[in-house]
């Protein structure tokens, strides 16, 4: 069963060697890498070309400037041929033995669509921060509590990824951060029954300053929201009140809470946004919120 991988790339030339060993290594190895640099300027290319050199017949290197993630991803997708399709980003990295217990596990449940597994948090070292929250049973509903598809341990069959490609893409391209929880909840209300999970440790997703994830962390907030709302389902007063809570801890932008409520409020309504306000503004661990500029609104 020949498992295809799409890799995107921008400046992260420190750990695409390790992101591509771990897939293109071993005896479980991929069988098709197609990485599409955004014309990195860090070293990347350099590292990219030895690779090349090392896995002739496996790895396809693209550098062209791209229109974002999503759109580099999408022309990566309509590249492969493997009968199993997934995405690595290029500072995340598979775990040993991950793809050989995907090919057993689609082998033994030719009903399954797509397949996830267990994963962990690592540092920008590798050090391990923990597991990631996923749920082996997770339902569609459940995704309003939060994201528990770690999204490098995913595989899906070729006729699943093309029956929820057309005709806008694979991937939103008008999404930053969000794209792949957008495609899991289209493919979760498609595919409920035939979806798989692996309990072992499938994948290793880095946090790092450079991530998008860590970046753009209001960004984050705001367009889960908003798919979230897109899809019909409720969005809990926990999603606002998480980030005031990484305000508070230091480790989110106070900046970004203008935007964050703004979106809770056309998700959740004026009644919902008053009483998050109301929330916010009587707990003075939440100081940085109200006094911030942007959110100056707040305080009167």
């Amino acid at each position: 069963m020949r498992i295809s991988l799409v890799m995107p790339s921008f400046n992260q030339g420190r750990f695409i060697g390790q992101a591509l060993a771990s897939a293109l290594d071993g005896p479980d190895a991929a069988d098709e890498l197609i990485v599409l640099d955004n014309l990195s300027t860090d070293g990347t290319a350099d590292v990219l070309t030895g690779l090349n050199a090392r896995y002739p017949d496996r790895l396809t290197v693209l550098r062209t400037a791209d229109g974002g993630q999503a759109e580099a991803l999408n022309r990566g997708f309509a590249l492969t041929s493997g009968d199993l399709v997934g995405w690595l980003n290029a500072d995340d990295a598979l775990a040993d033995g991950a793809l050989a217990r995907m090919r057993a596990l689609f082998a033994a449940r030719p009903d399954l669509a797509l397949a996830h597994g267990a994963a962990r948090w690592i540092d920008a070292e590798g050090r391990d921060l923990g597991a990631y929250p996923v749920r082996p049973d997770g339902q569609t509903y459940d995704f309003r509590e939060g994201c528990f598809v770690c999204q490098p341990s995913v595989l899906l069959r070729r006729a699943a990824l093309q029956a929820l490609g057309p005709p806008a893409g694979i991937l939103d391209e008008g999404l930053e951060t969000a794209m792949d929880l957008d495609l899991w909840l289209r493919a979760w209300a498609r595919y409920p029954g035939k979806i798989g999970f692996v309990p072992e440790v499938q994948a290793l997703q880095r946090l790092h300053g450079g991530a998008k994830t860590e970046r753009l962390r209001a960004l984050v907030f705001v367009e889960s929201m908003q798919v979230l709302h897109r899809h019909g389902l409720g969005v809990p007063e926990r999603w606002p009140l998480s980030y005031a809570e990484e305000v508070a801890a230091g480790t989110a932008p106070a900046d970004g809470w203008s935007a964050v409520r703004a979106a809770y409020g056309a998700a959740a309504g004026p009644d919902a946004l008053a009483a998050l306000d109301s929330r916010i503004t009587a707990n003075p661990a939440f100081a940085a919120l109200y006094s911030h500029p942007s959110s100056s609104s707040l305080a009167r």
